[in-house]
């Protein structure tokens, strides 16, 4: 790892007299955000296998498929009757009627309007309502995307290349299937925002703790552990935040006194192009941000014991969701199977009694973060432009760099991105350590945060 930065960096602030940071214009807002074919994020996020599903999403061969919407693009995710995953175009080519409702066989879809067949590869396998002599199947070019199952985990290639790259090399990816789990929430607003809120150092004590940071018994119903150790610190905005460059992104620590001798380190990742990884204990925990179009994206949240003797020795208290956060009857929308009980249009189910006297009354971490990413601005791509920035906000500064750099880097040099070559750079954890105040930290927990 590169030396930990103590200081800003010139180049990714423009600090005024009055301490904030104006930085981002229209076209910089624009190019983050739109995910669209054709957009410079756009096809950077499509250098990269990118995750459609858990498979216990998909997992009956020829049972119910899933709407899908990835990058702009409607999709419907099935398994064939042989066992096989499809992700293909959603919407019949014939005369575009939902394939969604088709019949599964054992080597694609039939379409329920006219019978038309295709493959789990986007193939047109037959046309039953054209006669022999006027049949043009071959000619068909129907979207399909190669896919992958890899550490319980549906992945899709949307590239051009021939070659497709190697699965990223998550730790999650390598172990077994109970040292492993998943949880995904759709999100009413772009990536980009809900993304910034998992490589955000300063908001947690605020967002997420209780009014009073003694109150363990408030903390416990629905802080995890190593939120609750950092109230013991008493502070509520970190001593420092300092970054250190990895490949394909970097890691940040926040500093807090744990007591005479100790600090308290809690480090964060943010690795190209939308995972970040927040602090963990002896079950590790990261998240993806997959955008499902410009206005909205699925947040990911997956958890793993990197050893089976770390798992059945743990002690730790694993928080329990939220009744709050459980999933409505499946709705007719692109993930529409993973909304959340509380959303915008219930406010959340806020207790109010619980907001006046003793948090936020979200509950959860989840929907609190949702409450807030959903309605920042208010709409679903927060205008950059009107942000007053603070040094506080480097995180959330550099990785918007980083992503921009990348596909610019892309766009206009054909420069391939970190991480699409080499996947070992996703080889990486996160953590939250005491680290003596005479060490140096970054060499403290290199240990803990690589495998």
């Amino acid at each position: 790892m590169a030396k930990a930065e103590t200081a800003p960096s010139t180049d990714l602030f423009a600090q005024g007299a009055d301490n904030t940071i104006t930085l981002f214009s229209s076209d910089d807002n624009e190019l983050l955000t739109q995910v669209g074919r054709g957009t410079p994020m756009g096809e950077l996020f499509r250098q990269y296998w990118l995750p459609v599903l858990p498979v216990s999403h998909l997992e009956e061969a020829g049972g119910r498929p899933r709407r899908i919407r990835l990058l702009g693009e409607d999709l419907l995710a099935f398994r064939s009757r042989a066992g096989a995953v499809g992700l293909i175009g959603a919407f019949c080519p014939h005369r575009l009627a939902p394939l969604y409702f088709g019949r599964i066989e054992d080597d694609g879809v039939r379409c329920a309007y006219h019978g038309w067949k295709i493959g789990t590869d986007g193939a047109c396998l037959e046309m039953p309502n054209v006669p022999e002599e006027h049949q043009f199947k071959e000619r068909i070019r129907h979207p399909g995307y190669p896919v992958a199952e890899r550490g319980g985990v549906i992945w899709t290639y949307m590239g051009q290349a021939e070659t497709p790259p190697e699965l990223p090399e998550f730790e999650f990816t390598m172990v077994p299937d109970d040292q492993r789990s998943f949880r995904l929430f759709h999100h009413q607003c772009n990536y980009l925002q809900a993304m910034e809120g998992g490589i955000d150092p300063t908001h947690v004590m605020w967002l997420h703790s209780p009014y009073n940071l003694s109150d363990d018994k408030t903390a416990a119903a629905h802080q995890p552990t190593q939120q609750r150790l950092a109230n013991t610190s008493g502070s509520r905005t970190p001593e420092s935040v300092e970054i250190v460059d990895t490949p394909g992104g970097f890691i940040y620590g926040a500093k807090r006194g744990l007591d005479a001798e100790r600090n308290l380190w809690r480090i964060n990742r943010f690795i190209l192009p939308f995972y970040t990884m927040p602090p963990g204990g002896d079950q590790r925990s990261g998240r993806m941000w997959v955008p499902i179009d410009d206005e909205q994206c699925v947040k990911w949240m997956f958890n793993w014991y990197p050893t089976r003797e770390i798992k059945e020795k743990t002690k730790e208290k694993l928080r329990a969701w939220q009744p709050e956060e459980e999933y409505l009857p499946e709705l007719p929308e692109p993930y529409g199977h993973v909304w959340p009980k509380a959303h915008r249009a219930n406010d959340y189910l806020i207790n109010w009694e619980t907001q006046k006297n003793a948090r936020i009354g979200i509950a959860g971490v989840n929907l609190q973060d949702k409450c807030v990413q959903e309605n920042q601005g208010p709409g679903p791509i927060l205008d950059r432009r009107k942000e007053n920035l603070c040094v506080g906000d480097k995180t959330i500064i550099r990785a918007r760099r980083i992503l921009q750099n990348a596909a610019v880097a892309l766009r206009d040099k054909g420069e391939t991105p970190q991480g699409v070559r080499n996947p070992d750079i996703y080889r990486v954890r996160a953590a939250s350590i005491a680290v003596p105040k005479d060490a140096n930290w970054v060499e403290y927990v290199k240990d803990s945060v690589t495998f």
